[in-house]
């Protein structure tokens, strides 16, 4: 009788764990949320061999010939089973979550629409250098419109160093080359690029009483619900979102190093 009592309690307990886990995964933001578990789950796939990674990788021929448009979202959503593979999606997962948030909130479409110009801005460079897997890329985005947005607030890179934010996509780009026997991270110069874009054409100009050249388009407003919204994008003024000190759950936090591309 005390055994079955004792099993019953511990089989209560999972479920309590179960239940918080489930809790804090529906309280992730709707675009952070699926950024988060499609790119852990093909990284669970291909890692264990369950789906080979040439089938997921970005290869335009496959594309146009064999119409496998997969592949032009597959290549934002692979990283490595590993440790380094790990902190990449602590990364993505910490900079959407405070974009999302924060600079977002309650505005998901504009944020899928940020994500979505990041996306075509690294596709386009690809259709000419070849690049196969983008995943950095799109993390390098995230982070760079984060850090523009934060440009003074302090934050710790590997060994504990220290400075302000606006220094992060470069300290990445910077550690990744190193990581890599001196090899440019071109895929992550691509969403550091297609970042500092969207920032200039959807808030820098705004902020001078100039018009946002690149409006979310109302096809992603009705993806969301969102009939006859007048498409804004990001509008806020480049000084309202430049912010000091260490505020909020992900904001100054450490870094470890993105380790090695695959392939």
């Amino acid at each position: 009788m005390v055994r079955a009592a004792s099993s019953n309690s511990n089989s209560g307990g999972v479920r309590s764990d179960g239940a918080q886990i489930a809790e804090w995964f529906a309280s992730i933001p709707l675009c952070t949320r699926y950024l988060l578990s499609s790119t852990g789950l093909l990284t669970l796939l291909y890692g264990l061999h369950i789906i080979p990674a040439y089938q997921l990788v970005l290869l335009w021929p496959q594309i146009i010939q064999r119409f496998q448009v997969w592949r032009v979202v597959t290549t934002f959503l692979m990283s490595s089973l590993s440790i380094n593979g790990l902190l990449h999606i602590i990364m993505l997962y910490q900079h959407s979550l405070a974009l999302e948030t924060e600079e977002f909130a309650g505005r998901t479409a504009d944020y899928a629409w940020f994500l979505i110009f990041s996306m075509l801005g690294i596709l386009s460079v690809s259709w000419i250098t070849g690049s196969m897997i983008h995943s950095y890329g799109l993390m390098l985005s995230i982070v760079t419109l984060w850090a523009l947005r934060r440009s003074e607030q302090t934050v710790k890179f590997f060994l504990g160093f220290k400075f302000p934010a606006r220094y992060l996509p470069y300290a990445l780009m910077g550690f990744e080359c190193l990581m890599n026997g001196g090899q440019l991270p071109f895929t992550m110069i691509y969403g550091w690029a297609a970042a500092q874009a969207y920032y200039y054409l959807s808030v820098e100009l705004p902020a001078q009483g100039r018009l946002n050249y690149i409006p979310t388009p109302q096809l992603v407003y009705r993806m969301f619900g969102l009939a006859n919204r007048t498409g804004t994008g990001s509008t806020r003024t480049a000084s309202s979102q430049r912010t000091t000190g260490s505020q909020r759950p992900g904001d100054g936090g450490h870094y470890w190093g993105s380790g090695r591309r695959i392939g």
